[in-house]
């Protein structure tokens, strides 16, 4: 799982730096100031946008797509390594509880086999019972 806080890392450093070079983009093509460039990139990148502040000309209404299309990919992104972050754990915690398993039927099986010795009843008969109890369960 180390791989994942790197990938995160990536990941706030691109919306981090989309999210910078948006608001100056929008000062520049749109003429906002800072805090209303800043202001619209965020709500467009993260809502649906409020309508408040639009952006003059086509040129700005361009340069909002793009925002969009290149925030859709981070936040994409992001879910993506959170939803691996997920899966790993899960697949380990499985492999775990597989292991775990395996274990308890080895140990039980061993525990057949010493009560078998007592009765006089030999190993390959307690597994043919035993392989017909799980056929059984089937």
């Amino acid at each position: 799982m180390s791989r994942y806080p790197r990938y995160m890392y990536i990941v706030l450093a691109y919306m981090g730096a989309l999210v910078a070079c948006s608001t100056v983009a929008t000062v520049c093509v749109c003429g906002f100031s800072l805090t209303d460039s800043f202001y619209f990139v965020v709500q467009t990148l993260w809502t649906v946008g409020y309508g408040d502040i639009v952006p003059p000309h086509e040129s700005g209404m361009i340069l909002s797509s793009a925002i969009i299309l290149l925030g859709t990919v981070g936040i994409t992104s992001a879910l993506g390594v959170v939803g691996g972050i997920v899966l790993d754990r899960h697949t380990d915690r499985h492999a775990r509880l597989e292991s775990e398993l395996e274990e308890a039927r080895a140990r039980n099986m061993q525990a057949l086999y010493r009560w078998g010795e007592g009765k006089g009843i030999d190993r390959d008969r307690i597994d043919r019972v035993v392989e017909e109890i799980r056929n059984e369960q089937r």
